[in-house]
């Protein structure tokens, strides 16, 4: 945690770029279980990494996932399993991944069109929820920049529920997007990395000094 907020690097890899994150405070480590991402990591790649992993939480990173594939997830070390669908998808659906993982390690990440909001079904199969830029092609993961007005709105309006602020994060904007947010947790990626599913040390540490220095007036203890 920096400073009173949770840091998710995504996109990983490799164990190097684990360490990476590892190694400026990262919370979480973000593994995509998708095979259309370009940052998309296979069972035998995650075998072979998942004893050597550094000792933060692992998230599993999936869209539209079978509950089999959510507990094979689990088989694999991850802790917690960020679900990334469409707005139209059933609550009986949800519901299964919540009976495959449990709702307090489910991330529901709805694509919301703009001006589409988190249908009120939903909040109470969830206790986190990870608000990212849609892209009408891309299901996550578009690198631009999310409407921080509706994540604010989301959050104010549902204080007891965690929520993630993820989309076109860099350390040249996150200062403004806390600022603009107030959000407790950070989701990044693609901001952070000198290649696709490659990160930077370099944008790793000058986004958390970025963060750092954003935040180092406002430290609260009960986070």
């Amino acid at each position: 945690m920096i400073n009173g907020i949770r840091l998710k690097v995504c996109g990983i890899t490799s164990l190097v770029d684990a360490e990476a994150a590892d190694a400026v405070g990262a919370d979480y480590l973000g593994f995509l279980f998708y095979q259309k991402s370009a940052r998309w990591v296979s069972k035998p790649q995650m075998l072979a990494m998942k004893d050597r992993l550094p000792p933060r939480k692992k998230v599993a990173v999936s869209v539209d996932p079978t509950p089999a594939e959510l507990r094979e997830q689990a088989e694999l070390g991850c802790d917690f399993f960020q679900v990334h669908f469409n707005p139209q998808t059933s609550v009986p659906v949800i519901n299964s991944w919540v009976e495959a993982v449990g709702a307090a390690r489910l991330w529901l990440a709805p694509r919301l069109p703009t001006g589409v909001n988190i249908y009120p079904e939903i909040l109470p199969l969830a206790e986190t929820f990870v608000v990212d830029t849609f892209h009408p092609d891309k299901m996550g993961g578009t690198g631009q920049t999310g409407d921080w007005a509706k994540f604010k709105q989301h959050k104010d309006a549902n204080p007891a529920k965690n929520w993630i602020l993820s989309g076109g994060l860099n350390h040249s904007n996150i200062a403004e997007a806390v600022a603009a947010t107030g959000t407790r947790w950070v989701d990044v990626n693609s901001g952070v990395e000198q290649a696709p599913g490659i990160k930077s040390p370099a944008k790793l540490q000058a986004f958390v000094l970025s963060l750092r220095n954003a935040t180092q007036q406002d430290n609260p203890t009960n986070q």
